[in-house]
């Protein structure tokens, strides 16, 4: 049997991940069935099972994605980068993170296996500090509590963006910038 290349195997993954999100942008996590994940993507069941052991691997592995793009973002290139991102990002896309959002309430196996790791969480935390310590951010509120204001905004824009509620984010970033922003 040939060997296959790593980046074959990167590039079918990729292509099983797209095909996935599209089937649970549409149909959600439970009414993406294995056939609609068959059609999505275009291979057998057989083919996507092959590079991931079930259905809710293959959703945590894109909402896990999602989660560590966003967090990548909201680090490097500050909060504004992020909302000019979830603004612009396609709706379908969207609709697997507020079908993440949905899961986390109601599947507890979902939310101990999505769950973010301590690297995760201090290095969001250890950003929103930095800017407190630079003066970029307010201080007389702990850094969690920002963090946790900031994701519940970024939530709610991508939630109202997935559904096709004009939104101007220019305005939501005005407030958000203005909550985290410095006191005199």
């Amino acid at each position: 049997m040939p060997k296959v290349s790593q980046e074959h195997l990167n590039a079918r993954r990729a292509e099983i991940l797209e095909g996935a999100r599209r089937a649970f942008s549409r149909y959600g996590y439970e009414g993406a069935t294995v056939v609609k994940l068959e059609q999505e993507t275009g291979l057998s069941r057989g083919a996507i099972f092959h590079y991931f052991e079930s259905k809710l691997d293959l959703f945590v592995a894109l909402a896990t994605s999602d989660n560590l793009g966003y967090q990548a973002v909201m680090i490097e290139d500050g909060v504004d980068a992020v909302f000019h991102a979830i603004a612009a990002a396609d709706p379908e896309w969207l609709r697997v993170l507020i079908e993440t959002e949905a899961k986390l309430l109601h599947d507890e196996e979902f939310q101990r296996r999505l769950a973010t790791t301590a690297e995760q969480q201090a290095a969001l935390l250890g950003s929103f500090a930095r800017a407190q310590a630079d003066g970029r951010m307010r201080d007389d509120l702990d850094a969690t509590d920002l963090v946790r204001f900031t994701t519940m905004v970024v939530n709610g824009l991508a939630l109202r963006v997935a559904v096709g509620d004009p939104t101007d984010v220019g305005t939501v970033l005005t407030l958000v910038n203005d909550a985290l922003r410095p006191r005199d």
